[in-house]
């Protein structure tokens, strides 16, 4: 859980608008990057509501410009990657084996995941103006 919190965190929650001459993609990156949603539904152990909002964080990496696309799509699979074990965890189905190494695999990830969320970071701030935090 503390490792979907660091991820979260990472891609950002706090947004700031996009202001004219900005590239299209700043209007649904303002819109979607606000990750309240997913916070709380994983504090309250809404798993349902998690999993749409990690599915909608996938979503917008399809619409993400070349330069961040990669990385987008990368931290939106780690989240939902994270949702579905979690899920796996709570309803106690699978090998507890196999819940183990993926939770291993995205344990040894959350570095790779950090750039990645820097680099989607800074792009938002420099063509959108978007903080995100």
């Amino acid at each position: 859980m503390r490792g979907l919190l660091l991820v979260v965190a990472l891609v950002g929650a706090g947004v700031t608008a996009c202001t004219d001459g900005t590239p299209s993609f700043c209007t649904p990156l303002r819109t979607n990057a606000d990750l309240d949603a997913l916070t709380v539904a994983l504090e309250s152990g809404d798993l349902e509501v998690a999993s749409a909002e990690a599915r909608r964080l996938t979503d917008l990496a399809d619409e993400a410009p070349s330069e961040i696309r990669t990385d987008l799509r990368a931290l939106g699979d780690a989240v939902v990657q994270i949702v579905d074990l979690l899920a796996d965890e709570t309803s106690g189905t699978g090998d507890a084996s196999e819940i183990e190494r993926r939770r291993d695999r995205l344990n040894d990830d959350l570095a790779e995941l950090d750039l990645r969320s820097e680099r989607v970071s800074t792009w938002a701030l420099q063509e959108c103006g978007l903080q995100l935090d």
